[in-house]
């Protein structure tokens, strides 16, 4: 054997030893007890931390789904398996809140997609002013949504409201936004659209800048018009972008509460109360908490139902 490729390591005893690896051989790596350790402390806090407030607290939601409870017997808890889930499907107010949710959760993404991106494409213009108004715009999105509910309410208020008193200076007389039936949820969708299109224009805005300029010049170069351009440019590439912004919207919209309940309470009567609101009733005025944790599983269901095929869209880049 030649000298070049065998060695006599000073602590082998003498013994030949090769010290050049085979060819394509990956180089070793090994983990250190003070990698591991490092890795443990610094993963494994928030980690547990994070498994105590989301599973923890999910299994025992589903376990309590299969009980009878009510909380004014508090140690009358008795196991019935899927009844509350029968119990729900032959209940009319379930279906109603349903309906509600649903009509609510449609007319409020639809409309905040389509206004976001108008928004969106006149904020990405080059402007007196461009950058003024896009930090003015964020100012709904920093707003608690109970702090909507209650300005919301003041300016619907039949008496002195800003909006009657707007009516009023061309003779409509004061509307019952609140208290009527049918005007009750498009009051609440009006409000919910205030406060969240800025996060749909946040998101297609940054969208929007991220499209490279030499594509627009490429269609003004064949001569297409600004509508084809937008067609065929614009919201091909934008579609990822309105993906994510339907998504978070819709997971957002399913489980609304806050301005709802602020706002009118669910009512009136149960004219806007959504699923949410319903699970609440049942649980916290009722008592029933079986129920009510059977209607919050049935949320997280529709969740994960609406929301996959929209995951599975944004992981195929469409």
């Amino acid at each position: 054997m030649s000298q070049d490729t065998l060695t006599v390591g000073p602590r082998s005893g003498g013994v030949p030893r090769d010290d050049r690896a085979p060819a394509g051989t990956p180089p070793r790596r090994g983990w250190s007890t003070d990698g591991n350790l490092t890795w443990f402390l610094l993963i494994g806090p928030p980690f547990a931390v994070l498994f105590l407030l989301t599973a923890v607290p999910l299994v025992l939601s589903l376990y309590t789904a299969l009980l009878d409870w009510n909380l004014a017997d508090p140690d009358g808890a008795v196991f019935v398996g899927l009844q509350n889930f029968i119990d729900l499907a032959g209940d009319q107010a379930f279906w109603h809140a349903m309906g509600l949710t649903a009509y609510q959760v449609v007319a409020t993404v639809s409309v905040q997609i389509v206004l976001g991106l108008v928004i969106a494409l006149l904020l990405a213009q080059n402007f007196r002013g461009a950058g003024f108004l896009r930090s003015v715009y964020l100012i709904p999105m920093m707003t608690t949504p109970v702090v909507v509910g209650l300005l919301w309410r003041m300016l619907y208020n039949t008496d002195s409201g800003a909006i009657n008193a707007a009516l009023g200076l061309v003779g409509i007389p004061p509307v019952d936004w609140l208290g009527n039936a049918a005007l009750a949820m498009p009051s609440v969708i009006i409000a919910d659209v205030w406060l969240s299109t800025p996060f749909v224009v946040v998101i297609l805005l940054a969208g929007l800048r991220s499209i490279p300029t030499e594509v627009y010049e490429a269609g003004q170069v064949d001569g297409a018009s600004g509508w084809r351009m937008f067609w065929h440019i614009t919201l091909p590439l934008l579609r990822p972008m309105i993906l994510l912004a339907l998504l978070f919207r819709v997971m957002d919209a399913i489980r609304r509460f806050d301005t709802i309940y602020v706002m009118t309470g669910g009512g009136p009567g149960n004219a806007t109360e959504t699923l949410d609101l319903f699970g609440y009733f049942n649980a916290f005025t009722y008592l029933e908490v079986g129920k009510g944790a059977a209607i919050a599983t049935v949320m997280l269901v529709i969740i994960f139902l609406v929301s996959l095929p929209l995951l599975r869209r944004l992981r195929r880049g469409e």
